[in-house]
């Protein structure tokens, strides 16, 4: 049951780096498409993305960083920022023996990285205001389901 919740975490973690890239992305664009909407699209050809193309890191990898419609190369910001939190997160989870401590930290790290990067790289206004607070209330949601993972780990052992 131990392995399982660990492995959990490890894949939670995975999908909200994606989550991540993604809610960091919309905010430099000044999108207003929230980030819970499941629906996503080239931003060359506008074509929707299947849930196949929508998949983090592998999905990069696999269509050899191009849009599997229009081959339009697709920034590989998005592989990074996805690889780095899915690394980070990961591996603050496993050095630290899975404690209830990563969660935090790793909640930090991640609202850091966005306002570095809205910081360096966004539009100042109150659109971007407006979707910094959303993606903050949205994160408390994402990140508190992992907090419950974390909470029955610390159960188990």
């Amino acid at each position: 049951m131990l392995l399982l919740i660990r492995v959990t975490i490890c894949a939670s973690f995975y999908v909200i780096g994606a989550y991540a890239t993604t809610d960091i992305l919309r905010l430099l664009k000044n999108n207003p498409v929230s980030v819970g909407n499941s629906q996503c699209f080239c931003e060359s050809c506008g074509c929707k993305l299947t849930l196949r193309q929508q998949i983090p890191i592998f999905s990069y990898l696999f269509s050899r960083g191009t849009c599997t419609n229009c081959g339009h190369p697709i920034s590989p910001g998005n592989f990074i920022l996805e690889l780095l939190f899915t690394t980070v997160f990961t591996a603050a989870a496993i050095i630290t023996d899975f404690r209830s401590i990563v969660w935090p930290i790793c909640i930090v790290f991640y609202e850091s990285v966005k306002l570095l990067c809205v910081l360096i790289a966004g539009k100042r206004g109150k659109a971007l205001a407006k979707g910094l607070v959303c993606s903050l209330l949205g994160n408390c949601v994402n990140f508190s389901l992992v907090g419950a993972l974390f909470y029955f780990h610390s159960l188990l052992c």
